[in-house]
This record gives C-alpha cells, structure tokens and sequence, in this order.
C-alpha cells in the first residue's frame, strides 16, 4: 500500500507571462528580494521556499525572470524534498567535483533515480533547466503516479499529445480515434497538467470538442519564478491517496462503449463525506476510442482518492469486467485536514 501523498494544488496551477490563469496572493508580512514584489502571482511562492529554506534568505536578490540551472534546481529541490544530502554515493559526473556547492544535492538526487547526466558523464550543472526535464523530476519526487492517455482525452497539450486515424476532423466526429503521447517528458507533463499543477501557453486556436488548444513548450527553460510556481502548487491545497488495484487483487477495468465512451466497473464508496474517488487511472500511453462498438478494455491500475474527514466508510468494486464479482475495502482516515492518513483492509462483501 502506498502512503498518503500531499500531491494537490489543483487550485494553484502554474502560470506565466501571457498565460492561461491569475497569479496567487501574498501572505507574508515582508518582502525579502528587491526584485520580488507582493503583488507578483509568484511572491508566496518565492516565501514557501525561503520558509524551507530552499532558497536564502540573505541574498537581496531572486532573479525571478532569469534560467534556472540544473545546479541551482537540484539545490532548490533536494531542500524542499528533504533528501538526505550526507550520506550519498558520487555519480562521479565530470562536471560537479566533491567541492562543488552543489554537488551534495545532485548527488542526493541522482541517488534517488530523479535525475540523469547529459551523457559522456556529465551533468550540465550549468545548463538551463527544461520545462519538460522539470516536469518529470517533480512528478518521480512527489512520488505522483504516471496518469494515461485515456484520462488525458482531448484536454491534451497539443505540442505533447497527438491524435492518429481517420484525420483529426472524422476522428473527434465519429469517435474513433487513438491519442498517443508525444515527447520524453510528455506523460510526466501531462500527469502534472490533470492535477492542474501547471497550465500551457495560449496558441490562439480553438477545436471542436478540445477546446481551447494550448501548448507546453517543454524544451524551452525554465524560469527561477516558475520553478518556486509549480513546487508551491505540488505542495498546496486537497490531499490525495492513491489506491493500487494490485495490492488488493482488484481487477477493476473500463471497457468501451457503441457511442465512443467508455463504461468503467463499479467503483463507489458507502460515504463520500469521508472519503470519495476522484477518478480512476491506468498507466496506458494509447486509448483507444471506438465509435463503431468495438470491444476495447483497459485493466484500470489505480483510484486517486480525496480523503475530507475522520471517519470510517466501505469501497466496493466490481471485480473483473462485469462479472459481477465484488471486492470490499474497509477504509479508516485519521489524522487532520492536509494530514491525512489513510488506511485500508480487504473484508467478505456481504451476501
């Protein structure tokens, strides 16, 4: 069983000059960087990090607008995962030698399995960070669970998601329709575009049945701004849980239905109040939507819980497909609001 994570911020999100989304309010009561005003959408952001000391505190500068290096990123977010720096193996990168500032931090890291080298042993502790390498560094820390290609639909960015078929015009009329995922990073980015952990630059187009279409732009560099943005949405607002399936023998699926949807098995919880699904996941990079009924299962991986008080309450889910069969979870929550701990423990289902 996995433990509860603080994963949220789907309020927050991640927003940038000419950007989907409004910046967030200031909440402390003094401004530490000459270039960091409260009334910038990343001030209590720039703060959270001073507060973890992430970040100094005496410098009278942040440079909010200016690349973050991979050497400096690794710094910030060993901090804020509170990795052990002390004791860690060399990665032996050519460019971060023992006595560099920040060599304990990539090293936590790379121990880790959250960071790589460029290849021909070196790091690029210098280079820009990434958007797309941000992304995923974030997604492994936080410990958030892959989403798929079917719970990205076509809320997809269209610079990491593709659709292929028919052409794009009959495929979103008649349903039928594949998405497959596009770009190293693109499911990480994705992952942390469902929770709202980041948002896309606008690119002045609109889509039947998408919307809106937006793009990510993982290969551009990061900003020291965005950077404080989107760890301060991971690390604020609802807790999730994620339940796997496999730890409980639970053969949830979702199987496709004659109008292109899809038909999940029952997944219901007895009181909501406590404890309700938000959605349930596979770790699927293709979704197949099939219009003309034909019979496509995905093998649903896990449920993303949003645990709401103290309490105890029952999950039932149906076991196999529609055969009827049902596994009963018996869940406890305990602790507070933002703290939660959750519990789970297999029961007979009633006859």
């Amino acid at each position: 069983m996995k433990k509860t994570l603080i994963t949220a911020g789907l309020a927050t999100g991640l927003f940038f000059t000419s950007m989907v989304g409004t910046g967030g309010s200031a909440s402390a009561s003094s401004v530490h960087y000459k270039d960091v005003k409260t009334s910038d959408n990343f001030y209590s952001a720039v703060e959270s990090l001073i507060d973890q000391k992430a970040i100094s505190r005496t410098n009278d500068s942040f440079r909010p607008y200016e690349n973050v290096t991979r050497g400096q990123a690794s710094s910030i977010i060993a901090k804020v995962l509170e990795l052990d720096i002390e004791n860690v193996k060399d990665p032996k990168f050519k460019d971060v030698p023992k006595d560099h500032q920040f060599y304990k931090y990539i090293a936590a890291l790379e121990n880790a399995g959250l960071v790589k080298g460029k290849g021909n042993g070196v790091f690029g502790i210098n280079d820009p960070l990434t958007r797309g390498q941000m992304s995923s560094i974030l997604v492994k820390g936080f410990e958030i669970p892959l989403i798929g290609a079917h719970d990205i639909g076509f809320k997809g960015f269209v610079d990491t998601t593709r659709y292929v078929g028919g052409g794009e015009n009959s495929a979103v009329e008649n349903g039928d329709i594949m998405l497959t995922l596009e770009g190293q990073f693109s499911q990480a980015i994705e992952t942390m575009h469902y929770y709202k952990f980041v948002s896309g630059y606008k690119t002045g187009e609109t889509y039947k049945d998408r919307g809106e279409l937006l793009e990510f732009r993982q290969g551009e560099a990061l900003k020291r701004s965005q950077l404080a943005l989107m760890i301060n949405s991971m690390q604020k607002g609802p807790q999730y849980e994620f339940l796997y399936f496999k730890d409980f023998d639970i053969t949830n699926k979702s199987v496709s239905t004659e109008n292109g949807g899809w038909s999940h098995d029952k997944a219901v919880i007895d009181d909501s109040s406590i404890i309700s699904i938000k959605d349930i996941s596979n770790f699927e990079t293709v979704a197949f939507l099939d219009g003309r009924g034909m019979a496509t299962t995905l093998d649903n991986v896990y449920a993303i819980l949003e645990p709401k008080k103290v309490g105890k309450t029952f999950a039932r889910f149906e076991n196999g497909g529609g055969t009827g069969k049902e596994k009963v979870l018996e869940i406890t929550v305990t602790g507070s609001k933002g703290n939660f701990e959750v519990s789970y423990k297999a029961v007979t289902p009633e006859k």
